[in-house]
């Protein structure tokens, strides 16, 4: 299962625009797991795709889920909520237009995709990269949204505590690791079969992520620091936006499109109505503040893993209105 999904564009007239849709996962930080969605997104795109509007997508697993990863240089641990922000801003910074004609030069748009904890690190990145000249951000699609008080959620809740508990992430991941290193793949499979009912591409995923080295203790360790650090809203209003605005400054800060669930077991329900009442866009006209939707379908927190093909259908849909109002 590769750490990395690139799908380039297979068009090459020097003239067309090149846009690059840049993911952010969630928490536990495989990209595997939404290989379905970012595929289903390609195909997709690629229908209305024309020789002026060419696509690249990319997402990486974040830092510390591989099994060739290692720790943290700095502290020797997993890595902490900063340092997911610092790679992935490296990781953006770093991408160019991959073939072609216009070989490594910059895209002529970015649009940011962030799931669950990735939309935290998105507004994050749009924060401390709002005067990078060449980074041409246009767009954040923020999915199943994590910004704000993320243990007063209902899992945050039952988490929390347990998650500060002195040592808890390490003692976890090394008791996952022997059990997983005593039993077969195929036990460790089956387990995860009956305890999820995922299917076929999730499961092998999630075994991946139970039988790796360091994954469990990586994946709680960035949990406990969540919980610390995902709390009151602290982005201006060069994130935000303003009600009113001026077409000339409108240009300069990225359209945002939030969707929330209708009962997110990670986000509070008088939190989210909290945010969008302060945040969210009251007008359709004159205003740079996010649009913030509530899902309607019964959409799951953990879409990636049996719900891709439907997130995707929305999130082209997003896609295709964004480029057309560049």
């Amino acid at each position: 299962m590769p750490s990395t999904i690139s799908i380039t564009p297979e068009h090459e007239n020097p003239s067309a625009s090149y846009h690059l849709i840049f993911l952010i996962t969630g928490n536990p930080g495989l990209v595997s797991y939404y290989n379905v969605f970012l595929t289903t997104l390609h195909r997709l795109l690629s229908e209305k795709e024309s020789d002026k509007d060419v696509f690249h997508i990319y997402g990486e697993s974040l830092a510390g889920f591989e099994d060739n990863d290692t720790p943290s240089k700095v502290t020797g641990l997993p890595y902490s909520l900063e340092e997911q922000i610092e790679t992935r801003m490296q990781s953006l910074k770093n991408q160019h237009i991959p073939s072609g004609p216009r070989q490594d030069q910059a895209y002529d748009s970015i649009i940011l995709i962030g799931h669950s904890v990735g939309t935290y690190i998105i507004l994050e990145m749009l924060q401390r990269l709002k005067r990078s000249p060449h980074l041409n951000i246009r767009a954040g699609i923020l999915l199943f949204p994590t910004v704000t008080r993320l243990a007063d959620s209902p899992r945050g809740l039952k988490f929390s505590p347990i998650l500060r508990m002195s040592g808890f992430p390490r003692l976890v991941g090394f008791l996952v690791n022997t059990l997983t290193w005593l039993a077969p793949r195929s036990a460790v499979k089956a387990f995860a079969r009956l305890m999820t009912g995922m299917e076929e591409e999730p499961l092998e995923v999630t075994t991946k992520f139970l039988t790796s080295r360091m994954g469990v203790w990586q994946a709680l360790y960035l949990g406990k620091d969540e919980m610390e650090n995902i709390t009151e809203d602290k982005w201006d209003n060069d994130v935000w936006g303003v009600e009113h605005e001026d077409a000339a400054s409108m240009v300069r800060i990225p359209k945002l499109i939030f969707y929330f669930g209708a009962a997110d077991y990670w986000v509070a329900n008088h939190t989210r109505d909290a945010l969008i009442a302060a945040r969210g866009r009251v007008r359709e006209k004159s205003s740079s503040k996010p649009v913030m939707l509530i899902d309607e379908n019964g959409l799951d927190h953990a879409f990636c893993t049996r719900q891709s093909e439907t997130v995707a259908e929305k999130v082209s849909l997003w896609v295709n209105e964004i480029i057309i109002s560049l």
